[in-house]
C-alpha cells in the first residue's frame, strides 16, 4: 500500500505540473524542518518538468547555509535531488528577495506545524506585537525577526499569513496524534498561531491526516 507521505507528494506533483501546463511555471512554497522529509524525497522522483518549476521556503532561520539548523540545507539535500535538481529554487534569507520578486499566487503551500502553534516561522511571541502577520487580509509581508524566536532559538525569516494564502492549495502536515489533538484546540484558541490559520475564509486548509 502505498505511504501517506508518498500521496501527499504525488498530489503535489499533480498540481504542479497542471500548474505548467496552464500557465508553463508552477511554484511550490515548503516547509522547513524534518517532518516532510519523506515527502521532498518521494517529490524528486516525480517525473515533471523540474525547470519550470520555482521551489522557495516559506521560513527559515537567518543562519549559515551550511549550519546544521539551516532550513535551506535541508531542501538541498532532500529536495533539490534527482529529477528535482533541475527546479529553480529561490532563497528566502536573500536580504534582497521581497514580496514584489514572487510570482502570485504560488500553486503549492507545504506547511508545518509545532506543538506550541506556530506555523512557518509565525510563533505565539508575534501574536502581541507583530498582529497583521497573522491577518489573512493584511498586505503580503516576509518578516525578519530582529530577536531568535523558536527552538532552535535564531532570528528568522518568515512569510506572514496572508502571503502564505495567496495560493492554489495549502497543505498542512499533522503528521501524528498529538498534534491532531493541539490543532483540533487551535481551530478555538486564540493564543495559538494556527488559530488564525484555521478561521479564515481566503484558502482551504487541507491537513494531511484527513484529506489524502
Amino acid at each position: 500500500m502505498e505511504s501517506l507521505n508518498f500521496r501527499i507528494a504525488q498530489s503535489i506533483a499533480s498540481s504542479l505540473a497542471n500548474g505548467i501546463r496552464e500557465k508553463g511555471q508552477a511554484s511550490l512554497v515548503v516547509s522547513g524542518g524534518t517532518s516532510p522529509l519523506e515527502i521532498f524525497e518521494h517529490l524528486s522522483l516525480a517525473t515533471i518538468p523540474w525547470s519550470n518549476v520555482t521551489i522557495i521556503l516559506g521560513d527559515d532561520r537567518l543562519v549559515d547555509i551550511n549550519h546544521k539548523d539551516s532550513n535551506e540545507l535541508l531542501i538541498m539535500q532532500h529536495l533539490l535531488i534527482n529529477h528535482a535538481k533541475t527546479a529553480q529554487y529561490l532563497s528566502l534569507t536573500e536580504p534582497l528577495l521581497d514580496v514584489p520578486h514572487l510570482k502570485l499566487p504560488f500553486d503549492v503551500v507545504l506547511l508545518g506545524m509545532g506543538l506550541d502553534g506556530h506555523f512557518a516561522s509565525l510563533f505565539p511571541d508575534l501574536l502581541g506585537q507583530e498582529h497583521r502577520l497573522f491577518d489573512a487580509e493584511a498586505p503580503h509581508e516576509i518578516y525578519s525577526s530582529e530577536i531568535p524566536l523558536g527552538d532552535p532559538p535564531h532570528r528568522r525569516r518568515t512569510m506572514g499569513t496572508s502571503l502564505l494564502l495567496s495560493t492554489q492549495r495549502c497543505i498542512l502536515l499533522v503528521p501524528n496524534l498529538a498534534k491532531r489533538q493541539l490543532l483540533d484546540h487551535a481551530h478555538t484558541d486564540a493564543d495559538f498561531p494556527l488559530y488564525y490559520l484555521l478561521n479564515q475564509s481566503r484558502r482551504l486548509i487541507e491537513c494531511s491526516d484527513t484529506h489524502f
